[in-house]
C-alpha cells in the first residue's frame, strides 16, 4: 500500500467517525509508510503533519515494560526481584515483598486498588522529581486487593519508580537513556520538558461537533500514560526492536488468559495478545482526554501498524480502519465488534448478583429475568447478555459498550466484575 492509498483510507475512516485529525504508520520489513489527515486543533485549524505529537497515553506502559526488560538484560534488576527491593517506600508492605516486578508487568501483583489511586490525577499535580516517590509512599499504607488480574495505573507508576531506583535517575531521564535515545525516538518527549511542545489537542466528539479538551498531565502518573507525547514515526521506531530483537520476545509471553471483549484476548508483559484469525498479533492502546491510539505488532510478518487520533471516537475508527488494513496487507482478520444481544447466553443470571467493590468504589449487581442491573453511587444501568460473561451496557459508547465478568468459581459464579479493564472483586466470593 503506497502513501496515496494510505492517505485515502485514513481520510475515509476519520471522516466516518468525525475524528478531527489522525496519523497512521506501517512498518513492513524495514520500510515505513505514513499518512496524515485533518487538524491537530479545531480551534486553530493547524494541520496534522509528520511533526505532530499525540499523547501516547497507556502506550507508555509498553515503553516502561521495554525499559524494564533492557535493565534486566543489563543486570540492573531482575523481573523476579520483589517489588519492595526496587520501590523502597513499600518495604513494609507484605504484598510488595511477595510480588515481583514480573507480577506488576503482568497486572497480577495484588497491589492496592482504589479509585483515588487509579484515577486521582487532579489530586496529584506536583511536577517535581519526587512525585513518584511520594505516590509510592501513599500506596504503602493501603490494603492490597488480592490475587486476580486487573488492569491498573498504579502498578505502572510503581514500575516507573523501580526504574528510578535501579538507574539512580529521574524516570524521564532513564527513559531517554534506555529507550528513546537508542531507538532514535528524537520526536518523543514529556509534558515536563521546559521546551514548548508542538502537539495535537484532544477532542470530545459530540452531536454538535468536536469539543477541544485540555491535555491530562500528572507527573505521579507519568509512567501510566499522562506525560509522553510522540509522533507516528517515533512509535514505529519503538515497535521496530520488538519485531527483531529476541531479548524483547519475552514480553510477549502470555501471563493471564483474560479476555475482555473489544480490548484483549490475553495479557502478556506490557503487551496484550489478540487471537485474530490469520496471524499472531500483539499490541496495546492509548486512551486519554479526547485522544486514542493503537500499536499492533506482527513479528512473523516483520510488521507493525500505528494509529494516533485526537478524537474520542478514535477506537471506533481504529476498528473499522484496521479491519480493512490488516486483511489487505497481512491476511489477518480483525473481528467485528458485535453488540447483538443474546438473552439466554449467560444462563442463570442470579449467579452474577452481588456486591463488587474497592475500598472507595462499590457496585451492586442484581438479577432480573433477562438482564442485570448494575448500580453504583451515581448510575443505574441495565446490562443485557452478549455471551456467557459479557453484557451490553451502552452500544453508543465507542470505548466501553460492555462490562465483563471473570474469575469464575466451580459453581459458575464470577469473582470479579470488569469495568472496562479494571477488576472489582466480589465481596461475598
Amino acid at each position: 500500500m503506497n502513501e496515496g492509498d494510505l492517505t485515502a483510507l485514513l481520510r475515509e475512516h476519520a471522516s466516518t467517525h468525525s475524528v478531527p485529525g489522525a496519523a497512521i504508520g506501517i512498518l513492513h520489513k524495514g520500510v515505513a509508510t505514513t499518512a496524515y489527515f485533518g487538524v491537530a486543533n479545531t480551534t486553530t485549524g493547524e494541520p496534522v503533519t509528520a511533526e505532530t505529537r499525540f499523547s501516547a497515553g497507556s502506550l507508555t506502559k509498553s515503553m516502561v515494560a521495554t525499559v524494564i526488560a533492557r535493565l534486566a538484560e543489563a543486570s540492573q534488576l531482575s523481573l523476579d526481584d520483589p517489588v519492595a527491593r526496587h520501590v523502597p517506600e513499600l518495604s513494609g508492605s507484605d504484598w510488595a515483598t511477595r510480588a515481583t516486578l514480573r507480577h506488576l508487568l503482568a497486572n497480577r501483583s495484588g497491589l492496592p486498588l482504589r479509585a483515588d489511586f487509579e484515577f486521582g490525577f487532579d489530586d496529584r499535580t506536583d511536577g517535581d522529581d519526587g512525585a513518584l516517590e511520594r505516590f509510592a509512599a501513599e500506596i504503602a499504607a493501603a490494603v492490597p486487593a488480592g490475587n486476580f488480574w486487573s488492569y491498573t495505573n498504579v502498578g505502572w507508576c510503581l514500575l516507573g519508580r523501580a526504574i528510578e531506583t535501579a538507574t539512580d535517575t529521574p524516570w524521564e531521564r532513564a527513559m531517554r537513556r534506555h529507550l528513546l535515545d537508542p531507538a532514535a525516538m528524537s520526536e518523543t518527549t514529556f509534558a515536563t520538558d521546559p521546551t514548548p511542545i508542538h502537539r495535537a489537542l484532544g477532542h470530545e466528539i459530540t452531536p454538535d461537533g468536536p469539543v477541544p479538551i485540555e491535555p491530562l498531565f500528572s507527573r505521579a502518573y507519568a509512567p501510566a500514560g499522562t506525560s509522553v507525547v510522540s509522533t507516528v514515526k517515533d512509535l514505529l521506531r519503538f515497535a521496530g526492536p520488538h519485531l527483531d530483537d529476541p531479548s524483547l520476545a519475552a514480553l510477549r509471553a502470555v501471563q493471564a488468559e483474560v479476555s475482555i471483549y473489544g480490548w484483549l484476548d490475553c495479557w502478556c508483559l506490557g503487551w496484550a495478545g489478540f487471537g485474530w484469525p490469520g496471524g499472531q498479533v500483539w499490541g496495546w492502546d492509548g486512551l486519554v482526554n479526547g485522544e486514542r491510539s493503537a500499536v499492533r505488532i506482527m513479528p512473523e510478518h516483520q510488521a507493525a501498524v500505528v494509529l494516533m487520533t485526537n478524537g474520542s471516537t478514535g477506537r471506533a475508527m481504529y476498528r473499522s480502519l484496521f479491519a480493512v488494513l490488516m486483511q489487505a496487507l497481512f491476511g489477518i482478520s480483525v473481528p467485528t465488534l458485535v453488540l447483538d444481544v443474546v438473552p439466554d447466553a449467560a444462563g442463570d443470571l442470579s449467579r452474577f448478583a452481588g456486591v463488587y467493590a474497592w475500598p472507595d468504589q462499590r457496585v451492586e449487581v442484581t438479577a432480573k429475568e433477562r438482564s442485570l442491573v448494575i448500580k453504583d453511587d451515581q448510575h443505574e444501568t441495565e446490562a443485557i447478555p452478549l455471551d456467557e460473561r459479557t453484557f451490553l451496557v451502552d452500544p453508543a459508547d465507542p470505548d466501553n459498550p460492555t462490562v465483563t465478568f471473570g474469575e469464575f468459581d466451580a459453581a459458575g459464579r464470577p469473582r470479579v466484575l470488569y469495568l472496562m479493564l479494571w477488576g472489582l472483586p466480589r465481596l461475598d466470593a
